[in-house]
């Protein structure tokens, strides 16, 4: 046993043999990497290890092969799909900017310290094609509009139809996929970079076999050169890059181009006739999601947790709304039959009175940069109406914000966090909007 906690604790979990539904997309049943990815291959920049910010040996011949898969310019991280965030953000500074409500907290956290203040458009879910082109003439020629897609839940956008609309008034797409990595490899090529986009952010690590920290930023134009995005990125990630993170990418791209097709051909299937055997609700997804829609369910999302709960079963994620599971290749059959054993043990209630909040839009008081250099104070949630949040606020979902940095909360507002249970909230100091500004 060990005598740190935290080791104790994966050591318990790995013992319960749990079925892992959730992220990474390994799922801890991956071979390959279970008999590859070990300390002895836990290196620095020796002589002909290469080095990631100036990669020109075998960690450029691997962004190569990356390249020719997804018929892109690739760069890989090994700090996670933030930094290619970050970088992004760095390189286009200067530009306007439109963003999806949904962006990620690292988008938000980016575009505060760069003094980007965006266009923010749709909601914690989605956004339409209407205020998409809505906000592009708004923004003007020559702004970015950043999205992300799939979501969160698994639902796509219409990528081919964004992409011309953004051709069209000259507009720079950039498009968190960071849950869509696969989908390069799925029965129809939905990944952004073949349809369109200019710029796409890939977490290798959230549906394909490789360690957390496993990224890919996708380049599909020729805005910048290869040596200055390099360096973009050298500037947020860290100096000592992981190389147990880069031999996993090495791994998942051998794996990408031998087996991925046939895999996820036979896991879109396997989810079809899982789907098709149960009486339950389940939103329309990619095929690495299968998320249930609790709303449809006896007994609500609390009998869908306690029953998970008894056959060992680990969702990616829910809430009263919705249970997502992340589903990969490398699950086996007596993994799908065991899922459906205990999903069969639900029971399909119809529910005719179907609300809750997906959209958080607040008046902004604040610029994102002025608000996260503000002076600030922490006040429990009474105390903190038509305060200026000075802090990003998530939802549910993780890393989607209800509040973001200098916003108005509002008696709405109050009311979502009281339900998310959050008792304070850092606010700007010394900064009330008076009732009706």
């Amino acid at each position: 046993m060990f005598k740190n906690e935290l080791s104790s604790f994966l050591e318990e979990y790995v013992k319960q043999d749990s079925l892992r539904l959730f992220m990474p997309g390994h799922q801890g049943r991956c071979s390959f990497l279970n008999k590859n990815i070990s300390p002895i291959y836990d290196i620095t920049e020796i002589k002909g290890a290469d080095y990631l910010y100036n990669s020109l040996g075998v960690i450029k011949n691997l962004e190569d092969k990356i390249s020719k898969l997804y018929f892109s310019d690739a760069y890989i991280s090994a700090s996670g799909s933030t930094l290619c965030i970050f970088t992004i953000l760095w390189l286009l500074r200067k530009r306007k900017f439109i963003a999806n409500r949904s962006a990620h907290i690292s988008f938000y956290n980016a575009a505060a310290l760069f003094s980007i203040s965006p266009i923010f458009i749709g909601n914690t879910r989605t956004v339409s094609l209407a205020e998409i082109k809505k906000a592009i003439l708004k923004a003007g020629f020559g702004s970015v509009l950043f999205i992300t897609s799939p979501n969160y839940y698994g639902e796509v956008l219409d990528i081919a139809k964004i992409a011309k609309m953004c051709d069209k008034y000259n507009v720079i797409l950039v498009v968190d996929g960071a849950h869509g990595s696969h989908l390069r490899f799925t029965k129809e090529n939905l990944h952004p970079i073949s349809l369109g986009a200019k710029f796409c952010i890939d977490s290798f690590h959230k549906t394909l076999p490789a360690l957390t920290g496993a990224s890919v930023l996708h380049v599909n134009c020729n805005m910048f050169n290869r040596d200055i995005i390099k360096k973009s990125m050298a500037i947020f990630g860290s100096s000592s890059p992981s190389y147990l993170i880069m031999h996993s990418i090495g791994l998942c791209v051998d794996w990408l181009e031998e087996k991925a097709y046939k895999g996820f051909l036979k896991l879109q299937q396997r989810k079809e006739d899982l789907i098709n055997s149960l009486n339950l609700v389940f939103l329309k997804t990619d095929p690495s999601k299968l998320v249930l829609d609790c709303f449809y369910v006896e007994g609500g999302f609390l009998k869908v947790v306690e029953i998970l709960e008894e056959e060992k079963i680990e969702a990616e994620f829910y809430n009263k709304n919705f249970v997502c599971f992340i589903l990969t290749p490398f699950l086996k059959s007596k993994d799908f039959k065991r899922l459906k054993k205990a999903l069969r043990r639900l029971n399909f209630a119809e529910n005719k009175e179907k609300v809750f909040f997906n959209s958080f839009k607040f008046k902004r008081i604040l610029s994102l940069n002025e608000a996260i250099f503000a002076e600030k104070e922490e006040v429990v949630l009474k105390e903190a109406i038509f305060k200026v949040a000075a802090e990003v606020i998530w939802s549910d979902v993780p890393g989607v914000p209800i509040l973001t940095y200098g916003e108005m909360i509002d008696f709405f507002a109050i009311k979502i966090l009281k339900e998310k249970k959050i008792k304070s909230v850092v606010v700007v100091k010394d900064l009330k909007v008076k009732r009706g500004d």
